[in-house]
């Protein structure tokens, strides 16, 4: 059978290119992004006139609306608030904010009297519930509650409303001997204890919604300070990642996290953890001694982090004490981002490991690994082998055969890497592993005891490759070369599984149908004539399989079609979308998909469709399809 490329598809996978060279495909501002970040410079612009006609709260309200645009854009766009776009407008809008707040208290915070929940509670949250909180009460005295703190403690109440002097609070936070108030760490700032004391003598007011309302739930007092983030150089000996972040996020963040964070604290990210609460930062780069959190758990002083009967061990605590002692450093991708999304997982840690290896390692690796399958699915079977820049062949099949399949995958791989933009050699790091079997049962044979499955008699091929590295072969039945509307040879077989190993490189898996359409897409170029019979076959075992649906909802669902199934139904799919988009559209939505968006979100962003709206096109236009009558 004369040998035949693969005719080029550029504008079809020209944009996969991006997705082996240089991962998230659109985490960058678009046009679109552009022209509302224009839109909110000018409304920007527009403050001042505002400001100087003395309309204060419009002027407000514009840059509220303006500040939720910026970081709606931020979000949609997957590019950080510290983007050199967009954060010199938030700093802008900080300082305008800034100056409209002294304007409307003339410069005086007195002018607009002392809030109880914006300016008492915060400081209480961070300095007295230590000491007074709902948990430990010390002298009788619960400050977790405005209703709590009036009560007073043992020693009466701790304050006289309108007479600073005469109030137990005053004298307490005053002291610098014994008797302080709070007894641990820095006291109470110049400026925190004149707060009090206005408060004071303005009466005691609570300006709240309930007086039994935790302290905690009431409106925190935001830091408008830009939080530092001291980027790690990979010279320190604790990682955040990988020593701070696990215990942080298995015994913190379930109290410290949400809307209402206990204490005021938040930990659920990294900024937020070096943000601090409603009383300010409780890490000090570099310094222990003056850090409240390490107070709180390293040293359980004055009270005991995590409570309750949850510990940290003893590895945590060196790791905590050295983390602040080098300078609170951040070695993840994003300091906005949950912290558990920062953990490595089992996979990210095997990941890691393939990662460091040399291509030499990885080849040593894969041709063990190849080795051990070989013997275990077949163990009486001495496997003919043929190696090449790209593929590991094992079969019991002639060296002849092994050879054929060698000549054509030359070519073949010549092509998809082109297709793909794959530009790194061999195409696999450490080659991929071409497992071809003489029959249907040696293949079941090794199928069975490698991947403890059954394999479905009508199964000529799969592909078994993950992204993390540790797996990377193909397996292939012999069917010959003969052309029928059930087979369409050896080489197209070929082809589509060449294809699905190379999507399985991938870090975000796209659909098996998908994976399988596009490989059978491709095949179909080899030699359209000749195969025609074959394709015209598939379609019309494409229409049987998607007759047996409840409804056309049920195309997508997991487990709707057999491995066996998933190729028909996944070629008819993938040919019915290029022509419902064309070319350059398939390529965007194969490349929306494996940049990690949900099948959802992928249609609707390349198609403005949705899976209900594309199966019942598809279901539609699959009975006018060659085939679709003979079965």
């Amino acid at each position: 059978m004369p040998r035949a490329r693969l005719s080029p598809l550029p504008i079809v996978f020209g944009l996969i290119g991006t997705l082996f060279v240089a991962g998230s495909l659109f985490a960058a501002l678009t046009a679109e992004h552009k022209k509302e970040l224009a839109e909110v410079k000018k409304d920007l612009g527009k403050v001042a006139g505002l400001i100087s006609k003395k309309e204060v709260d419009e002027a407000e309200k514009l840059l509220d609306e303006s500040e939720s645009k910026l970081k709606k854009i931020a979000s949609d766009a997957q590019v950080p608030e510290t983007d050199k776009a967009i954060a010199p407008l938030l700093k802008q809008i900080e300082l305008k904010k800034a100056g409209l707040a002294k304007r409307k208290t003339g410069g005086n915070p007195a002018a607009a009297g002392i809030s109880f929940v914006k300016d008492i509670a915060p400081i209480f949250t961070a300095r007295c519930l230590g000491c007074h909180g709902t948990d430990n009460p010390r002298s009788g005295l619960d400050m977790s509650t405005f209703a709590g703190f009036r009560k007073g403690g043992s020693t009466g109440a701790l304050v006289t409303p309108g007479v600073p002097a005469q109030s137990l609070l005053c004298q307490k936070v005053t002291l610098t001997g014994r008797g302080k108030m709070p007894p641990q760490g820095d006291p109470l700032s110049p400026d925190q204890i004149q707060k009090i004391t206005m408060w004071i003598a303005q009466g005691c007011k609570f300006d709240g919604p309930d007086e039994t309302a935790a302290l905690a739930t009431l409106a925190p007092a935001k830091d408008t300070k830009p939080v530092e983030i001291v980027k790690a150089t990979g010279d320190e000996k604790v990682s955040f990642v990988n020593d701070i972040a696990p215990f942080v996020s298995n015994l913190c963040v379930n109290c410290h996290s949400g809307p209402m964070p206990r204490g005021g604290y938040a930990l659920d990210t990294f900024e937020k953890l070096m943000r601090g609460g409603m009383g300010g930062r409780v890490l000090i780069p570099g310094n222990t001694k003056d850090s409240r959190l390490w107070h709180l758990v390293g040293e359980q002083d004055p009270i005991k982090m995590p409570p309750g009967q949850a510990l940290i061990t003893e590895k945590n605590w060196e790791s905590l004490k050295l983390w602040i002692e080098e300078g609170c450093k951040f070695d993840g991708p994003d300091a906005k981002a949950p912290i558990r999304s920062l953990i490595p997982s089992e996979a990210d840690k095997r990941a890691k490991e393939f990662a460091a290896l040399s291509s030499e390692e990885m080849l040593k690796r894969r041709l063990a690994r190849a080795e051990e399958l070989w013997k275990k699915g077949l163990p009486s079977v001495e496997a003919v082998r043929l190696e090449t820049d790209d593929l590991l062949l094992f079969g019991n099949v002639t060296e002849a055969r092994l050879q054929q399949i060698v000549d054509w995958s030359k070519a073949d791989l010549e092509n998809l890497r082109k297709l793909f933009g794959v530009k790194e050699t061999p195409t696999w790091k450490g080659k991929l592993a071409v497992f071809v079997f003489a029959d249907h049962f040696s293949y079941s044979e090794f199928v069975q005891t490698n991947e403890d499955v059954q394999l479905p008699d009508e199964a000529r091929g799969h592909a078994r490759v993950t992204s993390v590295g540790d797996e990377a072969y193909i397996c292939l039945q012999d069917v010959g070369d003969d052309v029928s509307t059930t087979s369409g040879g050896m080489h197209v077989l070929l082809v589509e599984q060449l294809t699905a190993g190379l999507l399985g490189k991938a870090t975000k898996k796209v659909p098996d149908w998908l994976a399988r359409g596009t490989g059978l897409a491709l095949a179909e170029k080899l030699d359209p004539k000749s195969n025609r019979a074959y394709f015209i076959g598939l379609n019309g075992e494409a229409t049987g399989l998607v007759k047996t649906l409840g409804s056309p909802a049920d195309l997508f669902a997991d487990g709707t079609f057999s491995s066996a199934s998933v190729g028909p139904v996944g070629y008819s799919l993938v040919k019915h979308i290029l022509q419902v988009g064309g070319e350059a559209q398939f390529g965007k939505f194969l490349a929306t998909l494996v940049a990690g968006a949900t099948l959802e979100d992928a249609l609707r962003s390349v198609y403005s469709t949705d899976p209900r709206q594309l199966a019942l096109s598809y279901v539609q236009g699959l009975s006018s399809k060659p085939g679709a009558k003979k079965r």
